[in-house]
């Protein structure tokens, strides 16, 4: 009969925040980042007979197990860990610090095959296997979506083959609703929109058949940021008011900072400008740096950006002087992007172009091809500005070669005519340029 996981079922699986395996488990999960605090409340209740007997036969809910002042901070840090992890069954223990071999035994082999033997040798079905994955895929997210793409792929094909019998049920749809929704993520990144559809409506009636609402926040969050990319603005903020409303009530913060931002993208769209500054400034402070630093420093750019945009330039360069060093590829590219516009607005045309064709290139060297087209339009947009025509030419023609590796659509393709054509017949201003780049903007490869 399946049950909760208890501190008893923890403390049995962990021993000493000494114990090996507990350090295993640290390395190969989200738990690792809360490693420092949840290791004194181990060591706390193992050697505090009356946290140990208060807590040992009990449900891990702060408020019910803590007996003893001392556990209080590290034990809510121990049940962020379990709400992470979501349904974490004690069997995962055991799993967990195998793992990370079994994907060395995987990883020189195409996905395809990697898939084939997940589904030919049962030691391979296992949630720990498919929560390691996960975890992977996430963090692979912003710096090489290809990997984030085949680790969740291989996680939903994990997920699938968890027994029933062997796990709860209904905690198993949940897995294999995150699993799909990670996997529709990918494909957003990768700018395929149908695949990711296809998975997010797998994700969703997987959550029918459920029971955490966390999963349902994380699916739901993550699907909103499909629909900013198909710029369904309208549904998009639907859906975000939806996940916001249920990490308010855990008190998540960090959470509520996630959506904040993509609030943020939705209010700008949507003509809203103030208030998509005021999101991206609830964002920075609700962010949490330890969980996911590149988010903050993601957070702190788009401020940057809608001060930009709104003309406040001198505001923009004060807080963009501000901001902390970059740390992942992604956010690194991105601001030096930001860097440009801001260089643009500020009518220093040359370092502008200087700073556009860094994030190009950085664009390219990721496969975000689309994505290094639009900012080839900036520096269009630049040279213009310094009077070179020429390099206008040159930018648009190299946005063509991208836009084809990208696999553009072929409205973007009739959008680019238009600038060539002006090019030609020499009519090319500023307002034509301006025009086809928000255009592209909206046509984003599915």
């Amino acid at each position: 009969m399946h049950r909760h996981w208890t501190y008893g079922d923890w403390l049995n699986a962990y021993g000493s925040p000494d114990d090996q395996q507990a350090l295993t488990f640290h390395d190969c999960t989200e738990a690792r980042i809360l490693w420092p605090s949840l290791a004194p409340w181990i060591a706390h209740t193992t050697a505090c007979e009356r946290c140990h007997v208060a807590a040992a036969g009990m449900q891990l809910v702060p408020d019910e197990v803590l007996s003893c002042p001392d556990c209080l901070e590290a034990a809510e840090f121990l049940w962020t860990i379990l709400q992470d992890l979501e349904h974490f069954e004690p069997a995962v223990a055991r799993e967990l610090p195998r793992a990370e071999g079994y994907m060395e035994e995987l990883e020189g082999l195409p996905l395809q095959d990697q898939i084939s033997r997940v589904h030919a040798e049962k030691r391979y079905q296992q949630w720990g296997f498919c929560q390691w994955l996960l975890f992977k895929a996430k963090d692979a997210w912003h710096n090489d979506p290809a990997v984030a793409h085949d680790r969740s792929a291989l996680a939903v094909a994990v997920a699938e083959l968890l027994d029933p019998a062997y796990y709860h049920p209904q905690w198993l749809a949940d897995l294999q609703a995150k699993a799909h929704a990670y996997l529709a993520n990918a494909h957003r990144i990768l700018a395929d929109f149908s695949a990711a559809e296809h998975h997010f409506l797998v994700a969703e009636h997987k959550l029918r058949q459920g029971v955490g609402c966390l999963a349902e926040a994380r699916v739901l969050s993550l699907k909103a940021s499909l629909l900013i990319d198909q710029y369904r603005y309208t549904e998009a903020l639907a859906v975000i008011d939806r996940a916001q409303g249920q990490h308010v009530k855990r008190e998540e913060w960090h959470e509520v900072g996630r959506l904040c931002m993509q609030r943020s993208v939705v209010l700008e769209a949507l003509g809203r400008p103030w208030e998509a500054a005021d999101e991206s400034s609830r964002a920075a402070k609700l962010l949490d740096p330890s969980v996911e630093p590149h988010l903050v420093a993601i957070a702190q750019q788009n401020a940057v950006a809608h001060l930009i945009e709104n003309g406040h330039v001198e505001s923009a360069r004060t807080l963009f002087e501000e901001l902390p060093p970059p740390g992942e590829r992604s956010v690194t590219v991105t601001r030096r992007g930001l860097e440009g516009h801001l260089l643009r607005a500020e009518c220093r045309n040359a370092e502008a172009i200087e700073a556009y064709a860094e994030t190009r290139d950085g664009w390219a060297a990721m496969g975000r091809y689309y994505d290094a087209a639009l900012i080839t339009m900036d520096m269009a947009l630049a040279a213009y500005a310094a009077g070179n025509d020429q390099q206008v030419a040159t930018c648009a023609e190299e946005a063509s070669v991208l836009m084809v590796r990208a696999a553009a659509k072929h409205e973007a393709f009739a959008v680019l005519a238009l600038l060539f054509r002006a090019i030609e017949r020499q009519t090319l201003n500023r307002a034509v340029l301006e025009s086809v780049r928000q255009r592209l903007a909206t046509l984003q490869p599915s």
